[in-house]
Parts: structure tokens; C-alpha cells; sequence
């Protein structure tokens, strides 16, 4: 039956087909928008996964160096009666903080009375004790690009220093006067989801009581200033705010992961100050926080050997590092040690058990069997720890008995997550709190997102570089017609097992390579869009890819060695550490490199003739090396 009726020569739809047309017209909307943010998530989700996959892989090979550094500590101490290469062994050791110094020798290596604060100087000049107006001049300064001077750094970390020495290893608060309790995740830096906090959450005090969860350092921008300020509000409100200490808390750790560059290029004059003195603070912070006896606030996690009481009996101010520990008489405590890595290291997992976390190469990955064990033996009702970035800044699990939370935004680029915290009321009950700090306009959701995902990919190119030739000859072995072509399951099995990850394969396929008509991988097209970055930025056209691939698959190392031998952090190494380094390195390695060439390879890396060595001409001389012994 018709619903039109007649108009002189029109025919005019009536209501009920208008109403009709319009839910058609929602009703495809809808589908197609859900189409839409499926696609975009999933994509979202993949592209995660490659940042969270690679950050893994490089803390897994910074653990892996710290074993050859102590072979070549070893091997080192062996030699110490030989001259150079036995007291740069005994340097090198020195400066990773295999050995705890002395109190009165680092109060007097870090004295800050003959440092002179200028006129022209403009930004807070602090008194101690501190006070709350000037923790407010501190937040103003440092949310304006300004920096505190370098003599009330170091008075600051003195102050700070003398705090963290009466606490104890596990702190223990309670909410029966304030009613609440906050606990911040990681934040790596950036300084803007700190400020934000404590904008939204207020300043702390016996009211508000804080606790930050480790990794407030590294990777960001203003790993100092965050730092700063998180120990200046622990000296105003000392019963309102407690800092746990977290793996980025390490002086192994900041060496390759952005800290002590950030102090060096902040505070040349008195950077090697400022540095040993904030790797002695770290190794006072407290490993845990237990609030009211219910919830445990630890940075990574738990293990099925976890012993709170041994937690709470060691001597937390001998492990620098927990990556690499203190040598005492030459042994360790294992089980102390091992402890200790499960706390700031490990994480939950869906599946049973405890295992050796691979991923990471520290800590162990535990089942929500190994937390309710936990959670009973010990009298608790909860777990939260941080150490894991997450898309929506936290994350429950193991039957809402674990929380992450994850407090730094835009981690891995803008807009790829969002932060969080979450406050406690006194029963114990969460609430979390979400945030996002961004300068920049706000784009819409596909343009956010393909800005994530390129800079993934990115990262997992450079990832691909440096395995150039491995990969090649995988897919030249699965290439039986020597056609350049594989198919596209024996191209992901290739790529996951050489590069070791476990990556969407299928789903990154279309980013990655090109496929022929009949659907096969042009394996080769894998290498098209790959380049490896200077350090300035500049691309890299050598012609011999595995030189290349050498320098950038080292290239992480090679900070890390980097920067432990420029003792004194001015961010050059003299000539004559560089041959010495050689000659140490030589025999460790079996590398036989003679004294002349070693010569010439020192005199050559100067490349502005300035007596010194900086970064790029560190990198420029390992790509010398390779291509001599390539060639």
C-alpha cells in the first residue's frame, strides 16, 4: 500500500516515510561509525604494541650489558697490577656504583658552599628549611622552561638525603586522619602530568597524603625539575608524602636512558656533582609502601618467593643499581638481590605461575594464583603497582587484586595514551583518576592516531635496519626459486624470529613491504623505507649495510659505555681513555688489536682535532672499526 500522496504533479513523502528514511540513515551512520572506531583501535592497539614491544627489547639489552660490563670488571681486576688497563678497570667500576662510597667522601665531593648563585639569576633562592611558599615559587619557575640553580640542587639533595635516611624500606601510613591516600604512577619525566596532579588533587598535606611510585626520572624532558620537586614536597610535608623507589631509579639505569644527559647539558659545570649525588638519594628512596595495612604500593610487582620481611631487613643504600649490585669482598646477597628485582622489575600475567620475565630481562611475570597466595600470607587486599604503560593510564587484573597505574601521558607520542592516579578512601576503595597533558591543539582521533603510528613504525624501521642482514638471509633460505618473493606467513615467521618479537606480523604487513599480483612478499621492499639516524638527525647512505646495521643495533650500548667513560660528565672522553678503553676491551673480546692501530684509530676519531672524543665521532670510530674488520 502506497504512503505518497498526490499534490497536483508532486508526490510528497508522508511523516511516517521520513521517520522511516532518517532511522535508515542513523542506523548506517551508526554501523559505519562502529566499523570505523573498530578499525581505528585495532590499529590503535597493533601500533602499541610495537612501542611497548621495543622498550622492552632495550631494557632487556641494557640488563644483557651490565653482564658484559661485569666481565669486563672481572677481567679487569685480574690485571690491576698491570698499569692503565687495571686502574681504568678500577674507574670503570667506580663510576657504575659497584662500590658504595664513603659518607664523608661524598659530602665532601659534593659540597655546594664555594658554588656562587649569580645576580643575574632569576629563579627561586631557597632556605631551608624549606616552606610551602617556596615550593610554590619552585612549581611557578619550572612551569615557565626555567631550571633551579645548581647550588640549591645540590643543598636540596643534601636535605633530601638526610629524610630518606630515617625511613624505613617498606613505609607504612595510615588514612585514619586523613581519610584518603593518592598514589601516582610513572612519570618519566614530564613535568606537565606532575603539575596537572597536583593541580587537580591539590598540594599535599595531612589532608591529602601522597605516594609516587617510582620511575619519576628518565626519558622525559624535565627529569630533573620533576625530581626536585617531588623531594622538596617530601621535605615540607614529610608525613604526607612518600617516594618509592622504581627500576629508572638505578645509575646504570640513567646513564642510558636520558638522566645524566639531562644533567649534563642542565648543570655542566657541576653535573658530576648533581650526579652522584642524586644516585646516592635514589638508593635511599624506600622500596615499598603498605597503606593501612591492606594495599602494597611497590613499583613493579611480586613473585611466589616474595619475602616482605627480607624487604624490609636489607640494606637498601647497597644496591646503586639494582641491575648491576654492589660488589662487596667480591659477593652479592642472590637472595637479597633477586628480591629486589622481582619488586621493581616484574609483572602480572593472565597465566599461572612465575616465570622469568623475558621481555624485560629482570623481575618475573606472576599469575593472579601467585598474587592471591600473596595477598593471604601477608594479610593484604590489594596490589598497586605502576612500571606498565597502558592506553587509558591504568589497568585492573588478577580479579581487580592488582592495579597498574601509569600516570605519564602521551608517553610514547601525542596522543598515544592518556595518564592516571587513583585515590584510596580509608575502606580501601579506589578511584581512579584520569588525565592528559598536552600543549598542542587537539587533533581529531584518525589524525592522533596516524601521528602514533608512524612514529611506531618508525621505530620498529630502525629496529628492522639493524637486522638487515640476518633477515635477508632468513628469506633468502625460504626463497628455494630465488625469486625475491615469499609468501606472507613465511615472511612473519621470518620477522618474528630474527628480531625476537612477537608482533601483529599480519596485521603491520601492509606498512611494511609490497606484495606481487599473486600475493607474495617482495621481501626485499622490507628495507625501502628503513634509514638509520645520526645524531644529528642526518641519514645515513652507507654502502655497506651490515656496517651499518652494527652501528645502529650498538648504538644503545654504545651511550651507555659512552658515558661511563666520561667520568667527570663534560660530555667528551680524552684520547688517552679512548686507547686504554681499546686495549681493555681488546682482551676481554680476543679482538687483537695491535698498539699502532689502536694509535691510529684514537688519533683518527678526533676528527676536529680538539684533543677529545664527543659522541658522533664515538659512533663515527665503531663504524670505522667494523668496516677494517669487514673489509
Amino acid at each position: 500500500m502506497s504512503k505518497t500522496v498526490a499534490n497536483g504533479s508532486k508526490m510528497v513523502a508522508s511523516p511516517s516515510d521520513n521517520n522511516e528514511v532518517r532511522i535508515k540513515a542513523a542506523v548506517l551512520i551508526q554501523t559505519w561509525y562502529r566499523q570505523y572506531t573498530a578499525r581505528l583501535e585495532a590499529r590503535r592497539r597493533a601500533a602499541w604494541v610495537v612501542y611497548q614491544s621495543i622498550e622492552y627489547d632495550s631494557e632487556s639489552n641494557q640488563i644483557n650489558l651490565q653482564k658484559f660490563f661485569d666481565d669486563i670488571l672481572k677481567f679487569g681486576s685480574k690485571m690491576s697490577r698491570g698499569g692503565a688497563s687495571g686502574s681504568f678497570a678500577q674507574r670503570l667500576q667506580e663510576s657504575v656504583g659497584a662500590a658504595s662510597r664513603e659518607e664523608r667522601d661524598l659530602l665532601n665531593q659534593t659540597k655546594y658552599d664555594n658554588i656562587e648563585v649569580e645576580k643575574s639569576y632569576s629563579g627561586p633562592r631557597l632556605s631551608f628549611p624549606l616552606s610551602a611558599p617556596q615550593v610554590q615559587k619552585m612549581i611557578e619557575h619550572f612551569s615557565k622552561g626555567g631550571k633551579l640553580h645548581a647550588r640549591y640542587v645540590l643543598q636540596l639533595l643534601h636535605e633530601t638525603r638526610l629524610v630518606l635516611k630515617a625511613r624505613p624500606n617498606i613505609y607504612r601510613p595510615s588514612t585514619s586522619i586523613s581519610k584518603q591516600m593518592t598514589v601516582v604512577g610513572d612519570l618519566h619525566g614530564k613535568l606537565d602530568d606532575l603539575l596537572l596532579v597536583l593541580y587537580k588533587n591539590g598540594l599535599p598535606d595531612v589532608t591529602n597524603p601522597y605516594v609516587f611510585n617510582g620511575d619519576f626520572v628518565d626519558r622525559g624532558d624535565n627529569s630533573v625539575e620533576v625530581a626536585l620537586l617531588l623531594f622538596a614536597l617530601q621535605l615540607v610535608w614529610p608525613t604526607a608524602v612518600c617516594i618509592n623507589r622504581g627500576n629508572h631509579e638505578d645509575c646504570v639505569i640513567n646513564r642510558s636512558y636520558g638522566f645524566v644527559k639531562e644533567i649534563l647539558q642542565k648543570y655542566r659545570l657541576d653535573s658530576c656533582k648533581i650526579v652522584q649525588l642524586f644516585s646516592d638519594v635514589f638508593a635511599w628512596l624506600p622500596l615499598a609502601t603498605v597503606i593501612d595495612e591492606q594495599i602494597l604500593v611497590a613499583h613493579g610487582g611480586i613473585s611466589d618467593k616474595l619475602d616482605l620481611r627480607l624487604i624490609d631487613s636489607l640494606d637498601r643504600h647497597r644496591y646503586f643499581s639494582a641491575v648491576r649490585p654492589s660488589f662487596e669482598n667480591g659477593k652479592i646477597d642472590k637472595k637479597e638481590w633477586d628480591q629486589l628485582m622481582e619488586l621493581l622489575w616484574s609483572d602480572p600475567k593472565p597465566q599461572l605461575g612465575c616465570k622469568l620475565n623475558k621481555s624485560r630481562g629482570g623481575g618475573c611475570y606472576f599469575g593472579p594464583d601467585v598474587t592471591e597466595n600473596f595477598l593471604r600470607q601477608n594479610k593484604l587486599k590489594m596490589i598497586v603497582r605502576s612500571h606498565e604503560t597502558n592506553p587509558e593510564g591504568y589497568e585492573f587484573c588478577h580479579g581487580n587484586c592488582v592495579l597498574t597505574i601509569f600516570s605519564a601521558s602521551n608517553y610514547y607520542s601525542e596522543g598515544s595514551n592518556r595518564g592516571a592516579y587513583v585515590k584510596f578512601d580509608n575502606s580501601g576503595q579506589p578511584r581512579v583518576m584520569q588525565l592528559c597533558a598536552s600543549k598542542s591543539k587537539q587533533l581529531p582521533l584518525g589524525r592522533r592516531l596516524a601521528t602514533f603510528e608512524d612514529a611506531a613504525l618508525r621505530g620498529l624501521r630502525a629496529k628492522i635496519a639493524a637486522s638487515r642482514v640476518q633477515l635477508v638471509a632468513a628469506f633468502s633460505e625460504l626463497d628455494f626459486g630465488k625469486t625475491d618473493c615469499v609468501t606472507i606467513a613465511q615472511w612473519c615467521s621470518a620477522m618474528e624470529s630474527e628480531l625476537q618479537l612477537s608482533l601483529p606480523w599480519r596485521r603491520l604487513r601492509p606498512r611494511l613491504v609490497k606484495l606481487t599480483p599473486d600475493k607474495r612478499v617482495m621481501y626485499m621492499s622490507t628495507f625501502q623505507r628503513t634509514a638509520v639516524q645520526h645524531q644529528g638527525g642526518r641519514s645515513a647512505s652507507a654502502p655497506d649495510a651490515s656496517m651499518m646495521e652494527s652501528v645502529y643495533k650498538s648504538r644503545e650500548k654504545l651511550e651507555t659505555i659512552f658515558r661511563i667513560m666520561d667520568r667527570d660528565n663534560s660530555g667528551h672522553i680524552s684520547l688517552d681513555e679512548f686507547k686504554e678503553c681499546c686495549r681493555v676491551l681488546g682482551r676481554v673480546t680476543k679482538r687483537n688489536l695491535s698498539e699502532d692501530e689502536i694509535v691510529d684509530m684514537a688519533k683518527a676519531l678526533d676528527l676536529n682535532k680538539d684533543g677529545k672524543i664527543d659522541f658522533n665521532e664515538f659512533l663515527e670510530a665503531f663504524r670505522i672499526v667494523e668496516f677494517q674488520s669487514g673489509a
